[in-house]
């Protein structure tokens, strides 16, 4: 059996990640913001919309303590995750700010801009 062939760079979707913090006063776990954000881009664009978006949520780099995580989407689309996170008042029941830090083009980028520090830390505590 053959292994499927990799797409060459230039055919694949070209992607953004988003760099979010939120703020409220008890910490968010992961799996009810992540059912913030789909509810927010559903109402928002509709199922087709939220579909051309292609967003995935990346779980290992959530970080609790600092409520701060990556989104990766289209780069067509980044606009409208934007608004969507922005819609989003209330997760659980603890009113909350999502604020979008930044936009980068990679993750090595992304931790190298907005997650040097809390690295450093959480490593100098274990």
């Amino acid at each position: 059996m053959t292994n499927p062939k990799i797409l060459p760079p230039v055919m694949r979707d070209v992607r953004r990640y988003l760099i979010f913090e939120i703020i409220s006063d008890n910490p968010v776990n992961y799996g009810d913001f992540v059912k913030a954000v789909w509810e927010s881009l559903i109402s928002f664009l509709g199922e087709l919309g939220t579909s051309e978006c292609k967003i995935w949520i990346i779980r290992n780099m959530y970080n609790e303590n600092y409520q701060r995580g990556i989104i990766k989407c289209s780069h067509t689309r980044i606009e409208h995750l934007r608004i969507a996170l922005s819609m989003i008042h209330n997760i659980s029941e603890l009113p909350v700010i999502i604020r979008v830090l930044g936009v980068t083009g990679t993750i090595k980028s992304a931790r190298s801009k907005y997650f040097s520090g809390e690295e450093n830390e959480l490593q100098g505590n274990a």
